[in-house]
């Protein structure tokens, strides 16, 4: 972790970071019967990054592996047990009052449910004007200009602001959402699986969007998915997870192009349509493939979490656990690189 701490350091010394997480732990405790000692599990098991300033972090992972979590804790919807998220350089977990309504102004989540997300009771026009008037951006007057415009800048109509939600595809709610999100003029967005509720005809559409809010003024996101086209398509920087832990972390390009931790390599090799620009045989990848479904975080492995399932294992892996450490401009827990 040496490495990976030293990086992330200077980088913060530089003010390179909007946000950044240090070791940050979630645990949730199991379920256990009576007499029996309470256990713990970890969700999410002290994992670092930063997020630059007009940059897309991705975070890709299966599902069950904390991504969700994580992105709860770094908008502060959840508690870290241990750890600490910086904003802007100030602890965020330690922010009260006006500091911590500026942070929720700063800083929005668009969820995975679009419809889940809105008050199925209220009004559009009610649900994109109540951002402009807890945080009091415009006169009274003003506000239903402003969503007018905010719900054009999203591609729908003004006559949609007198319905409900119900009344919406589950695209155009996303859209909606996203909308709300915008209404306050972030600097960062943390997006939670935005496109796997819908279908993909609507996934384009939504991905052309985000693609154009990165254009507009100048606004970071984490970007939370399981599909790797759309992670390579508009992410700058990538964080493969696994049972709760970062294995791989490096620039977008770098990360798909030379792959170096075994699950990014059967992440990579498992998705449609992607190819890598070297030979796989070079790293092995056809000759034993990774088996098995990953394991639940209850049952989390000794050693390197990956083991069971790592076609490239050899004597440390079932011991010992591997740290993030720096090779060939990204970062990899794997004892190949250790």
């Amino acid at each position: 972790m040496e490495d990976n701490t030293e990086n992330m350091n200077e980088a913060a010394a530089n003010g390179e970071f909007l946000l950044e997480a240090r070791e940050i732990t979630k645990h949730f405790p199991a379920r256990s019967g009576l007499g029996k000692t309470r256990k713990f599990i970890s969700a999410v098991d002290g994992v670092s990054f930063g997020v630059r300033h007009n940059s897309v972090f991705a975070i890709v992972g299966e599902s069950g592996c904390g991504k969700s979590t994580l992105a709860r804790m770094i908008i502060r919807l959840l508690k870290p047990s241990s750890g600490t998220v910086l904003f802007k350089g100030n602890d965020l977990l330690a922010m009260e009052g006006e500091e911590l309504l500026a942070f929720r102004r700063s800083a929005q989540i668009i969820f995975q449910d679009p419809f889940a997300s809105l008050n199925p009771r209220m009004r559009i026009m009610d649900a994109l004007a109540e951002p402009y008037r807890i945080h009091k951006l415009a006169p009274r007057n003003e506000i239903g200009a402003r969503v007018a415009e905010l719900i054009s800048k999203v591609g729908l109509n003004e006559d949609a602001l007198s319905k409900y939600p119900h009344e919406f595809s589950g695209g155009q709610r996303q859209r909606i959402c996203i909308a709300r999100a915008l209404s306050v003029s972030p600097e960062l967005i943390v997006a939670d699986e935005p496109l796997s509720a819908l279908d993909v005809s609507i996934q384009a559409q939504i991905i052309n969007l985000l693609q154009d809010i990165r254009k507009g003024p100048a606004i970071s996101m984490v970007f939370i998915s399981h599909d790797l086209r759309v992670v390579r398509y508009l992410s700058d920087e990538v964080a493969i997870m696994y049972l709760g832990r970062i294995v791989e972390r490096g620039a977008t390009e770098g990360l798909f192009s030379d792959p170096k931790h075994p699950y990014t390599e059967m992440l990579l090799s498992s998705a449609p349509k992607l190819k890598y620009s070297r030979e796989e045989s070079s790293k092995g990848l056809s000759c034993r493939p990774a088996s098995g479904d990953m394991p639940g975080i209850v049952d989390i492995p000794a050693g390197c979490p990956f083991h069971p399932r790592c076609p490239k294992r050899f004597e440390p892996c079932d011991k010992l656990r591997p740290e993030l450490k720096a090779s060939g401009g990204s970062f990899v827990a794997c004892h190949l690189y250790q």
